[in-house]
């Protein structure tokens, strides 16, 4: 599950609790990742967690057409508004899922996220006086396609989970103020960790750097893993690279030594691992939150991000929690400079998180969604 999977499933079960008649529209396939044209999950209604969770089956789908215009996309090639409607239409879709929403529109309030997927752009086109996207949006080639400048005009309004993230939308389609919220995304911040449980059972006693996600070149673990092994080269001593998630990397053979390379763990070991680190970097430049930032400051620790990421630089720029590199010669500083001063280390982490709880909390992000409806829910009333 990804990161804009997890807030929508998170902040669902949270309004539920919260006493709103919450419920969930989705497709029968099994995750963002699987056959899109697979129904996994049997359609109808079922409880997870307390909310009702409405799934609709999907269709077949084109997938070698769709991976060649994708592939186009990746490698910064044009398409045609004509290859745009059939990426959309190669993608996951559920016509019956349409239908509902067009049936019922005038019952909800239709929340859509990510909003890359066919299902966000075809759902907000079925009722889009009622349509609210959460886009998770980062700078990307998607991000420029024609068929979503359309969505995001057409949809009621957009909620943003970081101020970066809301300036890109304003940038790239020029929607008015009045139409973007900046909401947020939930951490739950009670946590517990133990550093020294995870040091004995993974047999580490060298400082480490911690990365935590997916392995893959949109995440940019590959340059982490380049500039990892530049550094030991260049410096040498006991610094090791811890890396947790799901996804094969490549380490060059002089570092394998170097590199711990771990998988995929309990959420209990994910926080010790946090709580146990020198620092959590965070290489990626294509971020919308970043709920790997929030864990590594509610565990103890500072944070090292790309610079070339509007959204995680900010974050540590309002929080002073953290550094960010441009290149490889930065990343060396910033990993020298965390090593070499342990009280700014522990401050950068404090800072963290008291910003993480002051901004992201759950108590403060239901409060800003509680307000949102009231406010939307009166304009439909005041409008008709």
């Amino acid at each position: 599950m990804g990161g804009a999977e997890t807030v929508a499933r998170q902040t669902a079960t949270r309004l539920r609790r919260s006493g709103l008649p919450v419920e969930v529209l989705t497709t029968c396939v099994k995750g963002p990742r699987a056959d899109w044209s697979h129904n996994h999950f049997r359609a109808g209604v079922s409880n997870v967690d307390g909310v009702p969770v409405h799934r609709f089956r999907v269709r077949r789908r084109d997938a070698v057409q769709f991976d060649q215009i994708n592939w186009k996309l990746l490698h910064g090639a044009s398409i045609s508004a004509e290859e745009e409607s059939r990426f959309l239409n190669q993608m996951i879709n559920s016509e019956p899922l349409y239908r509902y929403i067009k049936r019922h529109q005038n019952e909800y309030l239709f929340f859509f996220t990510p909003y890359l997927f066919s299902t966000t752009y075809y759902g907000v086109l079925a009722a889009p006086d009622r349509a609210l996207v959460i886009p998770a949006l980062h700078d990307e080639p998607y991000a420029r396609m024609g068929v979503y400048r359309q969505m995001f005009e057409a949809a009621r309004g957009l909620l943003f989970l970081s101020s970066p993230e809301m300036a890109l939308a304003q940038q790239l389609y020029g929607i008015p103020e009045e139409r973007c919220w900046l909401v947020g995304a939930g951490v739950d911040t009670d946590v517990q960790d133990d550093a020294a449980a995870f040091r004995q059972k993974y047999g580490l006693d060298d400082p480490f750097v911690l990365y935590v996600g997916r392995r893959e070149p949109g995440k940019n673990t590959p340059l982490l893993i380049e500039y990892f092994a530049a550094y030991k080269r260049r410096m040498g001593g006991p610094l090791k690279l811890v890396v947790i998630g799901p996804g094969e990397i490549a380490v060059p053979s002089d570092v394998a030594d170097e590199v711990l390379d771990l998988g995929v763990v309990s959420p209990q070991d994910k926080n010790n691992a946090h709580a146990a680190a020198l620092a959590l970097c965070q290489p990626s430049v294509n971020e919308s939150f970043s709920l790997v930032l929030m864990d590594s400051w509610l565990n103890g620790t500072p944070v090292l991000v790309h610079a070339d990421c509007q959204v995680t630089r900010e974050h540590c720029r309002c929080s002073n929690g953290g550094l960010w590199f441009g290149n490889y010669y930065e990343f060396e500083e910033c990993v020298n400079f965390l090593l070499d001063h342990p009280e700014a280390r522990e401050k950068m982490a404090a800072n963290g998180r008291r910003y993480v709880r002051a901004n992201y909390s759950w108590h403060v992000i239901m409060e800003r969604y509680h307000k949102l409806l009231e406010h939307i829910w009166q304009e439909i009333d005041r409008l008709g």
